[in-house]
C-alpha cells in the first residue's frame, strides 16, 4: 500500500481531505502540519509520495525558497508535489522529474486527484531511466497487485457490459465471492438485488430449497410458504458459489431456469417467472466433473458462456508483499495498533510460503499477528510455525542441492538433520515438524548421528 505524507497546516483542510483519503484503502496518509515538523517523520521512514501545501505553512511564506530546500534534502528520490502561488525555482530543475509544482487547487478532492495520480506516474531511477511505479489498484473492495488480477479486473469490465451467466474458477480464498459482487455493481442491474448463497454450507437436500423456495407442506418441517433466491433476486443477480456441490436433480431445474427463465418451488405445480442474472463459481475442475458424469455438461455450457479464471496468490508475484502491507494498515488501524511496518525477515517468510488458502489465509495471518504485535514494526515471531517451516525447508532444499553422488544414505540424512537443526534455531520440536517425524524418531537419530 502507497504511504503519503501530506504537510497541511489548516485543520478543516486536513480533516476533509483525510475523510476522503479514509474511504480509499489503497492509500495510506500521515499528516504534519508544517515542513520543519514533517523532517522528522520524514527521518523515520520512506514515503511514496510528499505533498506540500506550502500557501498555508508559515515557514514558506517567511521564506519560500529556504523552505523548499529543506524540504528537498529531505525527499531525495521521493516524488513531491508542491501547492504553491510561488513560481518553481530554477534551483530545483535538476530534481524537476522528481518535484512538481501545482497551483493550489480549490478543494480536497482536485488534492485528492493530485494524489492519485502522483502515485500513478512513473518515476525516474537515479540514472534517469523511466521505471514503472508498482502502485496497487483498488477495484470494488479488492486490492490488484501484479499484471494477473489486472487481468481480472478487465475481465470482470468486460463481464459487467453484457448480460450474460458468468463462470469464476480459482481455489479456495481467492475472491470469487467479491468478483461476482463486483460484476453486479458495474451492471446494468446494479440497482436490482443482489443474492449470494453457498451450496457447499448447506445440505442437498436444502439446496433445491433454499434456491427455488417451497410450498407449505412440501416437506417434514415445511410449514409456510418460502420463496427461494430466484424470487428474491428478480431482476437483479444470483450468485451461486461451489456449484459443484449441487446433486443431479437440481443441476435440471437449474437448467430449466437457463433455458426457460422459470422454475417450480419445491412441492409446487405452477412455473414462476424469473429474470435474473447467474454467476456461478468453483473451485472444482468442472470440465474433469464433466467427464467423469459427475456434472451434467449442458449445464456447464450454459454457466460457462463467460469465464473468469482467477490466479492463486503464489503465481501473482509482488501480491504478497503489496497485501501484507495493505492488511497491516487496515487491522492497525482498526484495532488501534502502532505497528506501520514490516521486517524484511518476515517479508522473507510471507514471500516463500505457498498460499493455499491464498489471500483469506494471508488476511487472516495479518490480522492475527497485528493483534499480537506490541510495537511499530512486525517480525518474524508473530508468524505462525508452518510459515517458518516452510520457508525453511525451501532453504533446506537449496542446501541439499550439494549432497554429492555416491554419499551413504546415512550420510545424506546427518547432513540433512543438522542443516535442518540449524535453520530451526536449535529447536528440536520444529525440526522433527518440518522433517516429518516424531520428536522420539529425531532423538534416536541424533543420538545415531552424534548430533547430541
Amino acid at each position: 500500500m502507497p504511504h503519503v505524507l501530506i504537510i497541511e497546516r489548516d485543520d478543516r483542510a486536513r480533516a476533509l481531505l483525510q475523510c476522503r483519503l479514509a474511504s480509499n484503502a489503497s492509500v495510506k496518509a500521515t499528516y504534519a502540519p508544517c515542513v520543519e515538523s514533517a523532517g522528522e517523520k520524514l527521518t523515520r521512514r520512506k514515503f511514496d509520495l510528499v505533498l506540500w501545501n506550502s500557501c498555508s505553512d508559515p515557514t514558506a511564506k517567511s521564506d519560500f525558497c529556504q523552505a523548499l530546500e529543506a524540504l528537498a534534502g529531505k525527499t531525495a528520490n521521493t516524488r513531491t508535489i508542491v501547492l504553491t502561488d510561488e513560481e518553481k525555482p530554477n534551483a530545483l530543475e535538476a530534481r524537476g522529474d522528481f518535484f512538481r509544482f501545482c497551483r493550489r487547487p480549490t478543494g480536497e478532492e482536485e488534492i485528492f486527484s493530485l494524489i492519485v495520480s502522483g502515485l500513478r506516474e512513473p518515476r525516474s531511477g537515479h540514472n534517469g531511466a523511466r521505471v514503472d511505479d508498482s502502485v496497487a489498484i483498488e477495484f470494488e473492495g479488492m486490492i490488484a497487485a501484479g499484471l494477473p488480477m489486472r487481468a481480472v479486473i478487465r475481465r470482470i469490465l468486460d463481464a459487467a457490459a453484457v448480460d450474460i451467466p458468468v463462470l469464476i474458477t480459482g481455489e479456495t480464498g481467492t475472491g470469487k465471492d467479491m468478483i461476482a459482487a463486483a460484476i453486479h455493481k458495474r451492471s446494468s442491474r446494479k440497482d436490482r438485488p443482489y443474492v449470494a448463497i453457498n451450496m457447499g454450507a448447506m445440505s442437498r437436500e436444502l439446496i433445491a430449497s433454499e434456491i427455488f423456495g417451497h410450498e407449505r407442506g412440501a416437506y417434514t418441517g415445511a410449514q409456510d410458504t418460502q420463496p427461494g433466491i430466484f424470487e428474491q433476486g428478480d431482476g437483479g443477480t444470483v450468485f451461486l458459489d461451489e456449484i459443484a456441490t449441487m446433486d443431479e436433480k437440481t443441476q435440471v431445474s437449474l437448467l430449466r431456469v437457463l433455458e426457460e427463465k422459470s422454475f417450480r418451488r419445491v412441492g409446487g405445480v405452477k412455473n414462476i417467472g424469473t429474470d435474473v442474472r447467474i454467476i456461478a463459481a468453483t473451485n472444482e475442475d468442472l470440465e474433469k466433473q464433466v467427464a467423469e458424469k459427475r456434472f451434467r455438461e449442458d449445464l456447464f455450457y450454459r454457466l460457462n458462456v463467460f469465464h473468469i479464471s482467477v490466479p492463486p496468490l503464489r503465481e501473482r508475484p509482488g501480491a504478497v508483499t503489496v497485501l501484507t502491507d495493505y492488511f497491516l494498515s487496515h487491522f492497525a488501524a482498526k484495532y488501534g495498533k502502532d505497528v506501520e511496518r514490516v521486517s524484511p525477515e518476515t517479508y522473507r517468510l510471507l514471500r516463500h510460503y505457498p498460499w493455499p488458502g491464498n489471500v483469506r489465509e494471508l488476511k487472516n495471518v495479518v490480522q492475527t499477528a497485528v493483534l499480537m504485535v506490541d510495537g511499530a514494526e512486525l517480525t518474524p515471531e508473530f508468524i505462525p510455525p508452518r510459515i517458518h517451516g516452510e520457508a525453511r525447508c525451501d532453504s533446506h532444499a537449496e542446501a541439499t542441492g550439494s549432497f554429492r553422488m555416491g554419499s551413504t544414505l546415512d550420510a545424506v540424512e546427518k547432513d540433512l538433520i543438522r542443516l535442518t537443526l540449524a535453520g530451526a534455531g536449535g529447536n528440536k520440536k520444529m525440526t522433527a515438524h518440518i522433517l516429518g517425524v516424531s520428536r522420539r524418531a529425531l532423538y534416536n537419530k541424533l543420538k545415531r548421528h552424534h548430533l547430541l
